[in-house]
């Protein structure tokens, strides 16, 4: 008897989980949209921000050529980092905000479809003093998570925008 119980639900689960998909129903978060623009320039200083660009840019399909139509300039990332409590054993409380200002133009006529805007993304560490091995590894790993989280807000503002 339970097992019967079981398969029939589990056929209904299906049925629904079915029925569902066909109509169109998609959990928001769980597919990484296309953008809508093929192809980029993107114009940016060296390093691990560009890569983190990069990665999410070709995880919506956009690929990045030399002479797209529209072209993204990115400038210097800049880091803040604030101390927010300081513990007497030594612990701290630091808040990490990274920021990129950025611009998208159009490569023909060098018009601005973005003028300078900023991304910024932060983040709150707990570090240790007598551990400075471990709190340059936490910063580092926070920093790459800033910039991961950076690149999806450039993502989402290149899929709002609209293209002529």
């Amino acid at each position: 008897m339970k097992r019967r119980s079981l398969i029939i639900r589990s056929l209904l689960l299906l049925t629904l989980t079915t029925l569902l998909a066909g109509c169109g129903f998609q959990l928001r978060g769980l597919d990484a949209a296309a953008l809508d623009i093929p192809a980029l320039t993107l114009s940016s200083p060296d390093g691990r921000f560009e890569d983190a660009v990069e990665q999410a840019l070709k995880g919506t399909g956009t690929t990045l050529e030399d002479n797209a139509p529209l072209r993204v300039n990115l400038s210097e990332e800049q880091v803040r980092e604030t101390r927010l409590t300081q513990g007497v054993s030594g612990n701290q409380e630091r808040r990490l905000t990274l920021s990129v200002p950025f611009s998208v133009q159009r490569s023909e006529d060098n018009a601005y479809l973005l003028d300078q805007q900023t991304l910024e993304a932060s983040t709150t560490l707990s570090v240790d003093n007598n551990n400075l091995l471990a709190q340059d590894e936490l910063r580092d790993e926070a920093l790459d998570s800033l910039r991961q989280e950076a690149a999806r807000q450039l993502v989402d503002r290149l899929r709002a925008l609209e293209i002529p």
